[in-house]
């Protein structure tokens, strides 16, 4: 029970720092910055779900926001599963992440990252923990959304807490090697994501921006 418990209550945190993000819109006018970006799902032809993807800069804070609610059908079962991920970073550094994973309604997988004094504290559910010592994570998978990796060699994944090889792929075309053995390919047009293809054993994904 403890790490559900301490992630619940990461995102209890995290969220009061997006509810402060947001008071802010109206006292900074012109020094605030936003983006919103919709992508739809889609499975052998099929649209299956929905991704949202926001970033507000304040400042030198900017909050990134993922959300996915995708449902689809293997042989006769149902699944529903529904990914959010609140991402904060300080300048060109992350401060803190917390993501979840929810398949029909349970808890599949969670982790939360918290820097301090140059270090980041990491916790998996359910029970993984770990320091990961002098060092400043700059780029991590919440950026994919909003920003072209060019000359970016390694993204640091909120997931899997471990870096991830990537490799450009031709002009605007990267290939991303998570730690699973899995890949997933991202396609950008004017610096702007516009398309991710998930390339599984049994079946592709492919998000496309609306």
């Amino acid at each position: 029970m403890y790490f559900p418990i301490l992630f619940s209550f990461n995102v209890l945190l995290l969220n009061l720092k997006y509810i402060l993000v947001l008071w802010l819109i109206a006292s900074l006018g012109s020094e605030l910055y936003g983006q919103k970006h919709h992508y739809s799902v889609h499975r052998g032809g099929k649209e299956i779900g929905a991704i949202t993807a926001s970033l507000i800069e304040v400042q030198e804070t900017q909050t990134y926001e993922i959300h996915s609610d995708v449902r689809f059908k293997v042989l006769w079962k149902n699944y529903h599963r529904k990914t959010s991920n609140l991402v904060t970073y300080l300048g060109d550094t992350m401060k803190t992440s917390s993501l979840g994973i929810y398949m029909n309604d349970d808890l599949q997988d969670s982790t939360t990252i918290k820097f301090e004094l140059n270090n980041y504290r990491c916790y998996r559910y359910p029970d993984d923990r770990f320091i990961l010592q002098d060092t400043h994570l700059q780029f991590t998978t919440a950026k994919l959304y909003f920003q072209e990796p060019v000359g970016v060699h390694r993204v640091y994944s909120e997931r899997f807490l471990q870096y991830c090889s990537l490799e450009q792929q031709g002009d605007h075309h990267y290939k991303l090697s998570l730690p699973s053995g899995k890949t997933n390919y991202y396609t950008y047009k004017d610096s702007k994501l516009e398309k991710v293809l998930i390339d599984r054993t049994w079946f592709n994904l492919e998000f496309r921006k609306k």
